[in-house]
């Protein structure tokens, strides 16, 4: 039949020819070979098929311009802490303010536009490509509202039941609401980092779960095909009367268009047409994390629905995505989601029936208690295993060996060498993640501050320079953390603080809390070698101002020598220059950000460096770097790295060789 069993290969065409567009043009090489591949497993009529589904995209451009009009009419779809999704005249925006919405409020408002923030650290949360996967193309702040008009419907009524004990109603919320409070936000953390989030974000299990209780009581009163009807109406009203979930509207759909079609599709026709139907809808939807485990962890239960095992296969098929998401795999999550599945299936039910059925909240507030010790217990006792973020090329061969070994599998054959090949694959993806054959300098952008990570080769030594620090938001976990475990690091050896400016040591505390630090060091001290890198502190006068008693580091690397100056002044710098002369220096970490008051023509009389390095953040308030210290490093002939302009860059030696990359 020609959508029977086909329909899924049309939805590969698709996907391979998106990802070519808006992520990698790789992937234009991918879908050649396959079409390739269809035409020696199919037809040339199947590949014509498959060419012409696949030109709409092509002309598919949902991103929406900022407008001109600054008044703003909409209804909020969405809702957060400080912030909540606007549906309006010229699409759906992200919106901060100040005072409290609700879902499905309308609203008229005057806004002031803003732009997405640009993250230029590598493997770092990209806030545009988000927002745009949920189709939210503008972002900006309202200045002031107009008015605000209350829309109460079965969002509101559900709100209503909820329980009066704060520390149930966070889960009620959560579970059927699919909303995070701030109460709930360190259980919600500990879940996504011991990635079992998708148990308790809503999902297709969810809805089977609640399809499940329906049709239960319904079916007692009436006949079961109508009591199967009701119930989809049921949950229909219930998806649809709550923000968007992307994961329930796959399962909700998919249960659904099958009943409705399965003398012509099979599930995974069905799965395959709601994919195509979603990126016709929004291409960007690929880099929705949301949308990727729920397709395809359907996919996966689809093909291994037969298995003995089959959530060991489930499990095995989500580390590159997990990897990809917290460059880390839980030791116990496998056995501990096996635990789990059966109690989330109990708490669930009892956050539904406690709705209809305020009594059963006793029952309710047992399985919070219950939960938040395992929560406790798990934190205890959890083992991470760090790798790194995966690249390209493992993903694609991880998935390769993968669907051959589940393809082995279901022909019964034999599959112990491909599932040899996928454990070797993995090792040496560790390997290469944590030992790598080059050192490495990286000047990370932590804004208005100075952060600089050392890397030695094959894992001699990881130490960190400075941490920077900002009042408004954790940076050691929100930037640091992640993204030295998207590079395979595990450990800092040693953290050294120029110091105790909040933009050099701010996010000490929170790093040395979350990440594992063997030594801190805050004072002087004149030697000290780690690996092959020798850190050796220039002596000068400590005087009672704080940027003055900055430490001075010089440092040796095999490739390259550095030296850090803190923010010390050119009254230091003098005294450099009458006591040690000359210093062999190609990098130098330039002091107070660029500010006028630093580097000054004593210190380059003692210094020929090659590199100059700021540390500083866009249109700052403090006006750094100074245009005088720029105009006297060209005047120099030194090359400038400033994390304003280049983001993230590395310094990387072989040897004793080195080359930069911005």
């Amino acid at each position: 039949m020609f959508i029977r069993y086909h329909l899924f290969y049309y939805m590969i065409g698709i996907l391979c020819f998106v990802l070519g567009i808006y992520f990698h043009w790789l992937f234009f090489f991918v879908e050649i070979f396959y079409l390739i591949w269809l035409y020696q497993r199919l037809s040339l009529y199947h590949v014509c098929i498959c060419f012409i589904v696949c030109l709409p995209i092509v002309w598919l451009d949902n991103v929406q311009e900022y407008p001109q009009d600054t008044i703003i009419q909409g209804t909020v779809q969405k809702t957060a802490n400080t912030y909540s999704y606007v549906k309006t005249q010229y699409g759906l925006m992200k919106l901060y303010h100040k005072e409290p919405l609700s879902y499905r409020d309308v609203i008229k408002a005057n806004v002031e536009y803003l732009q997405w923030n640009e993250n230029k650290n590598d493997n770092a949360f990209n806030e545009k490509l988000y927002n745009y996967s949920q189709k939210v193309w503008i972002k900006g702040k309202m200045k002031d509202i107009e008015y605000v008009k209350q829309n109460k419907g079965l969002y509101h009524w559900i709100e209503n039941q909820f329980s009066s004990h704060q520390n149930v109603e966070n889960y009620q919320r959560l579970l059927l609401l699919g909303q995070k409070d701030e109460g709930i936000q360190d259980d919600y953390k500990q879940l996504s980092q011991f990635s079992l989030i998708h148990l308790f974000a809503l999902s297709g299990m969810h809805v089977h779960i609640l399809y499940g209780l329906l049709y239960s009581i319904i079916g007692v009163v009436i006949s079961k095909q109508y009591a199967k009807w009701i119930s989809f109406i049921f949950i229909g009203l219930y998806i649809f009367s709550i923000p968007v979930q992307i994961s329930l509207y796959r399962a909700f759909f998919t249960l659904v268009l099958y009943e409705l079609t399965k003398k012509y599709f099979n599930h995974l026709d069905v799965l395959s047409f709601l994919i195509m139907i979603s990126l016709y809808n929004n291409p960007y939807i690929i880099y929705n994390t949301s949308f990727v485990f729920s397709y395809f962890i359907y996919f996966i239960v689809l093909i291994t629905k037969d298995f003995r095992f089959s959530y060991f296969w489930i499990f095995l098929s989500t580390i590159p995505i997990v990897l990809n998401l917290n460059y880390q795999i839980p030791v116990l999550s496998l056995w501990v989601g096996l635990f789990l599945m059966p109690f989330i299936e109990v708490f669930y039910s009892f956050c539904v029936l406690s709705v209809l059925f305020p009594v059963l909240e006793m029952l309710l507030v047992q399985c919070v208690y219950v939960f938040q010790s395992i929560i406790s217990f798990l934190e205890a006792i959890q083992i991470f295993f760090t790798l790194s973020k995966p690249t390209l090329s493992f993903f694609v061969m991880f998935y390769i060996l993968y669907f051959y070994i589940i393809y082995q599998k279901s022909l019964s054959k034999n599959y112990k060498k491909q599932m040899l090949a996928l454990i070797s694959l993995c090792i040496t993806f560790f390997v290469y993640g944590r030992y790598k054959i080059y050192g490495e300098m990286t000047m990370i952008d932590v804004g208005q501050g100075d952060c600089v990570l050392l890397r030695q080769p094959y894992n001699k030594g990881n130490i960190l320079i400075d941490t920077g620090g900002h009042i408004e938001y954790d940076i050691a976990t929100q930037i640091i953390i992640p993204y030295l475990k998207s590079i395979g690091v595990h450990k800092l050896d040693y953290v050294y603080i120029s110091h105790d400016d909040l933009d050099h040591s701010g996010a000490l505390e929170s790093l040395v809390e979350n990440f594992k630090v063997k030594q801190v060091i805050r004072d002087f001290e004149a030697y000290r070698k780690i690996g092959d890198i020798e850190i050796e502190m220039l002596e000068h006068t400590y005087s009672k101002d704080i940027n003055d008693q900055s430490l001075v580091m010089y440092i040796r690397l095999p490739g390259f020598n550095m030296l850090t100056l803190g923010d010390a002044s050119t009254n230091v710098e003098k005294e450099l220059l009458d006591k040690y002369k000359k210093l062999d220096v190609d990098i130098l970490k330039v002091s107070h950000h660029g500010s006028q008051t630093s580097s000054g023509v004593d210190l380059f009389q003692m210094i020929q460096p090659q590199y100059a390095m700021i540390g500083v953040k866009k249109n700052n308030l403090y006006r750094h770097p100074s245009l005088e210290v720029i105009e006297r490093l060209k005047r120099k002939n030194i090359k400038i790295l400033r994390t304003d302009e280049d983001g993230m860059f590395h310094i990387r030696y072989y040897g004793k060789k080195y080359v930069v990359y911005r």
